[in-house]
């Protein structure tokens, strides 16, 4: 099966009744995530792109099985290509969802994907995640950060009381392992391989 196909899969079984205009946007997206990326290192340039549907937006999506974010706020901690705060703000069109990354052009491409998806619930920060003090959010996800111990209490203060850490894992859990609380969800796929999705209770 075709790795679109399989996304499709997911896609009609998760947003059974709204499937059809997500696609589209989906496929939208990955359109300009093919083209932007010769401009700008958003993703890896040696994924090929037909396996964006799986390596990315599928994988982004993964929480969703275990986690509601409807009518959240979202913090996606380095976002890098918009992954995977697009997706999520692609499927939740209550959430409001903010996307980090302290690099300015990685940014400034985000929003224009934003602005060229038609996506109204996205924020943009280009700080490093010490500048964000002062906003509280209800989830921070975080697919492509190693949380190293000095990010710890800032993610903390980061979250409104009994907020959600969410950490996009594979084989390597040692800096899950400085926080307290956690579930750990097995969300491996034959295409993904092995994946665990880590919800942090503050």
């Amino acid at each position: 099966m075709a790795q679109k196909d399989i996304f499709k899969q997911f896609l009609a079984e998760a947003s059974p009744s709204c499937f059809g205009a997500r696609l589209e946007i989906f496929e939208r997206y990955h359109a300009w995530l093919v083209s932007e990326n010769a401009n700008v290192n958003l993703i890896s340039r040696r994924t090929e792109s037909g396996d964006i549907w799986t390596v990315h937006f599928l994988d982004s999506l993964l929480p969703i099985k275990h986690m509601d974010f409807s009518g959240h706020s979202v913090l996606d901690f380095g976002t890098g290509g918009g992954l995977p705060g697009i997706p999520i703000a692609i499927m939740f069109g209550d959430a409001e969802v903010t996307l980090l990354d302290s690099k300015k052009k990685k940014i400034a491409a985000v929003r224009g994907a934003a602005e060229h998806l038609g996506l109204k619930n996205c924020r943009f920060c280009d700080n490093r995640i010490e500048e964000a003090a002062g906003a509280q959010f209800d989830l921070i996800v975080s697919r492509s950060v190693k949380i190293e111990p000095a990010y710890k209490p800032i993610l903390l203060n980061l979250l409104k009381p009994q907020g959600k850490i969410i950490l996009y894992k594979s084989k390597i859990l040692d800096d899950v392992r400085q926080f307290g609380n956690y579930e750990i969800f097995d969300a491996s796929t034959r295409e993904l391989g092995e994946r665990k999705i880590v919800v942090v209770t503050k």
